[in-house]
């Protein structure tokens, strides 16, 4: 089980949710091994909508 975790880097940003869900959850680290995280996650959708509507602007 994960207590807690530390982040450093370019995009760790995509690590956050995942790790909290884990930490607060007390998840066993079995259980992770084989969670493949989607891609594009939601916050890259929401850049790329934001930057068409800019680009339609």
């Amino acid at each position: 089980m994960i207590v807690g975790f530390t982040l450093v880097g370019p995009d760790v940003a995509e690590l956050l949710h995942a790790a909290t869900i884990a930490v607060t959850a007390e998840v066993p680290l079995d259980r992770l091994r084989p969670a493949v995280p989607a891609f594009p996650t939601l916050g890259e959708v929401w850049l790329r909508l934001l930057e068409t509507y800019e680009h339609a602007a």
